[in-house]
């Protein structure tokens, strides 16, 4: 992958100048949404995504009072952080200090108030939201960068938020409004998550919007500079962060603008560069095209500064499936424990991980197998197949996961992914009243959420 990126100039060397393109208007002003959809030091990498963000944010000449940033805002000060007060989303060699991403990083919603519902208030305008939401006119571009797990037709919040996601029907819904309040001329939306592709297949149909997402609707996005063998890995000025430092669609995307000029570079050449770069996953396109030709800092700044770091750009870091990062770094964990203590600690967390994740795919196979009468092939084809992503029924959708979450309490990270599940039974023309009532009998009572 080092070659392909050095024929890109990825990794410093000489790439092709892009042609001009028209410079930014005088008219109109630039806006940011910024979300971490996570918390916890496991997820050390969606915070530090969107810190970098919102650094890019500011050095290319957005106001801080135009960007509006949401993150649960526990990974600076967390115990497990060996740099206190600091987060990093790239990694270093020993004697080199990393650029901490977190310093100047305004927080607008932080900890409870990082929710589904704030988030849409944000995006649609809504002022009843608990703080700041978008002002932006007709005259104005609107950016919106959003990170952290996601599964079919879902993305995550912070664990403890109500529900445990966001429906793609809502998000969609929101670039509507904002357009029918005439809240923009142009919208861009990058998301980084599992399957993000399906937050935006045959949804998107907000004018004058467009989206990329890090990955296609049947697959994962991928975890970067996370421990192991990779560039760097984990390791910012040699110490180990324990954590992944990024992902890999969101790294390649910053480190490109940083190292653009963002009055030239077009929004068209940057999804171009992007599709190659990144290795993992597989970079969409969703929405209208006609401002391709537009340079990216009509979206991600305007001045064209100096980047925030001098870091080359984007390399081979290691990657891992974001559904498998949590394993890989409690494992790691336990591998660099240094006394027996912290073995027996970190031996405890990876199996507590393990357990978490044995019942939800215990809980959910027994609801596929109550659908489908027992039919275990059947099942199977639900639980894991992409049986019906060209054809979301997103009233079914909505209604079986929220017959879930009442009965079974919210999805988490890695039960996320169940949401393939109820996309697949409402594909198959299984009824919402035979879902639900599989969901009670797995389930039991209501719970209260």
């Amino acid at each position: 992958m080092a070659k392909a990126l050095l024929c890109l100039g990825f990794l410093g060397g000489a790439a092709a100048s892009p042609p001009a393109a028209p410079s930014s208007p005088a008219a109109g002003q630039h806006w940011a949404v910024i979300m971490a959809g996570s918390n916890t030091y496991g997820n050390y990498r969606h915070q530090a995504d969107a810190c970098h963000a919102y650094q890019i944010a500011r050095k290319n000449g957005i106001p801080e009072s135009n960007i509006i940033m949401l993150a649960y805002d526990d990974i600076a000060d967390s115990h497990s952080n060996p740099f206190p007060g600091k987060i990093f989303n790239k990694p270093t060699p020993a004697g080199t200090p990393g650029a901490d991403v977190y310093a100047g990083c305004k927080i607008d919603y932080r900890s409870k108030d990082v929710n589904a519902a704030n988030f849409i208030k944000v995006l649609s305008g809504d002022t009843s939201a608990s703080g700041p939401v978008l002002k932006s006119t007709a005259n104005d571009r609107v950016f919106v960068y959003y990170t952290d797990h996601g599964g079919p037709g879902i993305l995550g919040v912070p664990s403890g938020a109500e529900g445990g996601y966001i429906h793609a029907a809502d998000v969609n819904k929101a670039l509507e409004t904002l357009h029918s309040k005439g809240g923009y001329k142009e919208l861009l939306f990058y998301l980084e998550a599992c399957e993000s592709g399906s937050i935006f297949s045959n949804l998107l149909k907000a004018p004058n919007a467009k989206a990329i997402t890090a990955a296609n609707p049947k697959e994962s996005s991928w975890g970067w500079y996370c421990a192991g063998s990779g560039t760097g890995g984990d390791l910012v000025d040699g110490k180990a962060i324990n954590s992944c430092l990024g992902d890999e669609f969101s790294v390649r995307w910053m480190e490109d603008t940083e190292s653009a000029d963002i009055k030239s570079e077009t929004v068209g050449q940057q999804f171009s560069k992007i599709v190659k770069a990144v290795t993992k996953s597989h970079v969409q396109e969703y929405g209208v095209t006609s401002f391709d030709s537009e340079p990216i800092g009509n979206f991600e700044g305007t001045d064209g500064k100096s980047s925030f770091t001098s870091a080359k750009s984007a390399e081979n870091g290691n990657g891992v499936n974001s559904r498998e990062v949590e394993v890989h770094q409690a494992y790691y964990k336990v591998m660099r424990a240094e006394t027996a203590s912290a073995r027996k600690e970190a031996e405890a967390e990876l199996a507590s991980i393990l357990a978490r994740r044995q019942e939800a795919d215990a809980k959910f196979g027994k609801i596929a197998s109550v659908v489908m009468h027992g039919d275990a092939a059947k099942a199977e084809d639900m639980l894991e197949g992409d049986l019906f992503a060209d054809k979301f029924d997103v009233e079914c959708h909505k209604s079986a996961l929220a017959q879930t979450v009442k009965s079974c309490g919210a999805f988490n990270d890695y039960s996320l992914r169940y949401s393939r599940l109820f996309a697949n039974l409402c594909g198959s023309g299984v009824g919402v009243q035979t879902i639900s009532s599989a969901v009670q009998k797995v389930c039991g009572q209501d719970v209260v959420v």
